[in-house]
């Protein structure tokens, strides 16, 4: 009788590698914009109504915009949450925060609410929420307006946290119709990074500066390491010639592109609609 051995050479290659979250990672939802353009639109809901409390159509049945983003970001896994307002009366931050802390992912998660004192402009408000989130090796900054499929979450974070980079820029190659400034960004010939960012600003890349650079848009998301990310703003922060808001995606990324900081890029290959305008948000977030 021949003895088997018990040391077996294939099996080893049927392996994989468990993708989930870190703990204590947190996602930071934007919930502080004034929804100007859909309370410019002819909908008495949409004018009294703050822009992430907007009720859209889901699976589930009809949610405001916040409420689908905090349900959406529990399921991916996160158990630590921070909602960012304003005190600026037009963003409705008091409705906005009851109803953050009402919500059952308030049970589910540890939710905190994050008040700026006055405008930061939404990389400002998530280097003043950091302060407050010091054991944090990730962090996820989303806009409630935006559908953003959250179960990529995991991927991206492990992604990002594989590379030495202070942010990770979520991009698709695959913006679909209605994309909000679809193709301004610009990606270097292996999708590892932002190379460079026309997001929300009147410029252009030369054609020919173009060649072996792939196309993409926005979806919204970035990942952030924490320290490095708070480092890099306040290098940002001192050249400023006084405090003021500080976009993440029109101000702080593109500079940090423009001053050789890398940036990295993470395709979701899907779209992501965002719902700020009442186009978009009677395209993709409801059926009336």
């Amino acid at each position: 009788m021949t003895e088997r051995s018990t040391t077996d050479t294939t099996a080893p290659y049927y392996s994989s590698t468990l993708v989930s979250l870190p703990a204590r990672a947190v996602a930071l939802v934007l919930a502080g914009g004034k929804g100007s353009r859909l309370r410019a639109a002819a909908d008495a809901e949409l004018h009294r109504t703050p822009k992430v409390l907007v009720p859209i159509d889901t699976d589930t049945g009809r949610t405001p915009m916040l409420g689908h983003a905090l349900t959406q970001l529990t399921t991916a896994g996160f158990r630590r949450i921070a909602v960012l307002t304003s005190t600026d009366p037009a963003t409705g931050a008091e409705a906005v925060e009851t109803y953050a802390l009402a919500h059952p992912s308030a049970r589910q998660a540890e939710l905190t609410i994050h008040r700026e004192q006055h405008p930061l402009g939404t990389a400002g408000a998530a280097y003043a929420a950091l302060a407050h989130l010091p054991d944090t090796p990730a962090a996820v900054v989303l806009p409630a307006d935006t559908l953003f499929p959250t179960a990529l979450l995991p991927s991206a974070v492990a992604e990002h946290r594989s590379r030495p980079v202070a942010v990770t820029w979520t991009v698709t190659t695959a913006p679909g119709r209605s994309a909000q400034n679809a193709g301004r960004l610009f990606l270097d010939p292996d999708g590892q990074h932002v190379v460079h960012a026309l997001e929300g600003v009147d410029a252009t890349l030369p054609a020919g500066s173009r060649s072996g650079l792939r196309q993409a848009t926005s979806t919204g998301a970035v990942i952030i390491a924490p320290a490095p990310f708070r480092a890099l703003f306040e290098e940002y922060a001192r050249r400023l010639a006084n405090p003021g808001e500080a976009d993440l995606y029109r101000q702080f990324m593109p500079w940090a592109i423009s001053q050789g900081h890398p940036v990295g890029a993470f395709d979701i290959r899907t779209a992501a609609p965002d719902l700020g305008t009442p186009d978009r948000l009677a395209a993709f977030g409801r059926t009336a």
